[in-house]
C-alpha cells in the first residue's frame, strides 16, 4: 500500500542523514548496496551504523568508496549512469529529478545552461550514492507522498571548489526559493545541497498530515553536539481515505422558449462572471409544445442573488426559479506540469478509496494548442503523461 513521509528536520537535512532515516524505518541496505553497484562507478560500499546525537538514537549512513575517482562529473554523465543502470522505474525517475533540480540551480547560481553544469562535491561517488541511495529507499519503502516541514538554515561559510562561499551554500538558497525555511538553531551548514535538492524535487512543504503512524525513523548527521541533536526524523504513514466533503448549493433554473441559440454563451459568461459555479442547458418542451432551453445555474448561497439578476438580465426568461440543495464533494487540488508546449494546470479529485483522478485544464490547453497550431488534444494527452511522471 502507498505510504505517505513526514520528514522532520530537526537538525536539518543532508543525503546522507535522509538515507539513515529510510534505513531506520525499515529498508533494506541490500538493495540500496546492490542498485549503487549497478550504477558503473565502481564498487561502492556502505553500511549502516547505530549512533547517539545528543540523547537521541539513531542511524548513520556511511559511503565508503577504494581506489582513486573522480570527484568532477558533469550532469549529463551521471544522468547516463543512472538511466542505463537497472534500476526500478520509480528510483530512476526519482534519481533523474533530483539531479535535474540539483543543475537547474547550480546553472543559476553560476550563469550558464543547466546541460553545460559540472558537479563538484555533488559528483563525488558518495554524494551520488546519497542520491541514488535515497530513491532506492523510498522506492522499497512504497513512498508515494514526501512532505516536509519548514528547514533550518544556518550561517558562516564553507570552503569548496569554487572558493570560500556563504552559508546556506548558493546552490542550497537557489533550490529553496518558495519553500518554508527558519533561522538554523546555529551557525554552521544545517541544509546541504543534496538535502535541498532531494526535498524540493521529491517533496511538498507542509505540516504533519493526517495519518496512521505506522514508524519513525531517526537518521544521524556527521556533527555530534551543538545546540540541537543533528538529526532528521521520518514518520511512515497511511494516510486515511479522504471523506467525501458535503456543502449547499442555490439551484436557479429557468425554461426559455423564445431565445436565440446565440445568446446562450455570453450568457453563460455573465452567470460565472457573477459567481455561477455551474451552468448548464438541456433541450425540452415548452408550452403549447415549443422546443425550449431548461437552464440551470448552481451558485453559493451568498451569490445566489447575483447569479439570479444575471440570469434575468442576459435571457429572455420572465422568472427564474430557485432552491437550496445540499451536495457531496471532492476533495481536490492543482498542479502544474510541463508540456512541450508550455505548462498546463492539471486538477486532481480526491477519490475515496482509489488514486487522485487528473484532469487538464481545458483552458490552458487550448490556448497552447491555438498559440502551437496543434490538435487540443495532444496538449491534453502530454498533460496526463506529464502529471503521470511527475510534474
Amino acid at each position: 500500500m502507498p505510504h505517505t513521509l513526514f520528514l522532520d528536520p530537526v537538525g536539518g537535512i543532508a543525503g546522507d542523514m535522509l538515507v539513515a532515516a529510510l534505513l531506520d524505518l525499515g529498508a533494506p541496505l541490500e538493495r540500496i548496496a546492490a542498485g549503487l553497484d549497478s550504477l558503473g562507478f565502481g564498487p561502492i560500499s556502505v553500511r549502516r551504523e547505530p549512533v547517539k546525537r545528543g540523547a537521541l538514537a539513531a542511524t548513520r549512513f556511511v559511503v565508503e568508496v577504494s581506489g582513486e575517482h573522480e570527484h568532477h562529473r558533469d550532469h549529463a554523465e551521471i544522468a547516463a549512469h543512472i538511466a542505463r543502470a537497472p534500476l526500478s522505474e520509480g528510483t530512476r525517475r526519482r534519481a533523474l529529478a533530483v539531479f535535474a533540480r540539483l543543475a537547474e540551480a547550480e546553472g543559476r547560481v553560476h550563469g550558464i545552461p543547466a546541460d553545460r553544469v559540472h558537479f563538484h562535491e555533488v559528483g563525488a561517488v558518495d554524494s551520488i550514492a546519497d542520491i541514488v541511495g535515497a530513491c532506492i529507499a523510498l522506492d522499497a519503502l512504497e513512498v508515494e507522498r514526501i512532505v516536509v516541514g519548514p528547514l533550518p538554515l544556518g550561517s558562516g561559510f564553507v570552503d569548496t571548489a569554487h572558493g570560500r562561499l556563504p552559508l546556506p551554500a548558493p546552490a542550497t538558497v537557489a533550490l529553496l526559493v518558495g519553500w518554508p525555511v527558519r533561522p538554523g538553531p546555529g551557525p554552521g551548514e544545517w541544509v546541504t545541497p543534496t538535502g535541498a535538492a532531494l526535498t524540493t524535487a521529491l517533496g511538498e512543504p507542509g505540516p504533519v498530515p493526517s495519518m496512521r503512524l505506522l514508524a519513525v525513523g531517526i537518521g544521524a548527521g556527521t556533527r555530534d553536539g551543538g545546540p540541537v541533536p543533528n538529526v532528521l526524523r521520518a514518520l511512515l504513514g497511511e494516510e486515511e481515505p479522504p471523506a467525501l466533503g458535503m456543502d449547499e448549493v442555490e439551484v436557479l433554473t429557468c425554461a426559455v422558449d423564445d431565445m436565440p441559440g446565440e445568446w446562450f454563451p455570453p450568457l453563460q459568461k455573465a452567470l460565472f462572471a457573477a459567481g455561477a459555479l455551474d451552468v448548464s442547458a438541456f433541450p425540452g418542451l415548452g408550452k403549447k409544445g415549443r422546443p425550449a432551453l431548461q437552464i440551470s445555474a448552481l451558485a453559493p448561497p451568498p451569490l445566489a442573488e447575483a447569479v439570479g439578476r444575471a440570469l434575468l438580465a442576459h435571457s429572455a426568461t420572465l422568472g427564474v426559479r430557485h432552491h437550496r440543495e445540499a451536495r457531496w464533494v471532492l476533495a481536490r487540488r492543482s498542479v502544474s506540469v510541463e508540456t512541450p508546449w508550455g505548462t498546463v494546470r492539471v486538477k486532481l479529485a480526491a477519490v475515496p478509496g482509489q488514486a487522485e483522478r487528473p484532469a487538464p485544464e481545458h483552458e490552458d490547453c487550448a490556448a497552447l494548442a491555438e498559440a502551437a497550431g496543434v490538435p487540443v488534444g495532444e496538449v491534453y494527452r502530454a498533460a496526463l503523461v506529464g502529471w503521470e511522471r511527475g510534474g
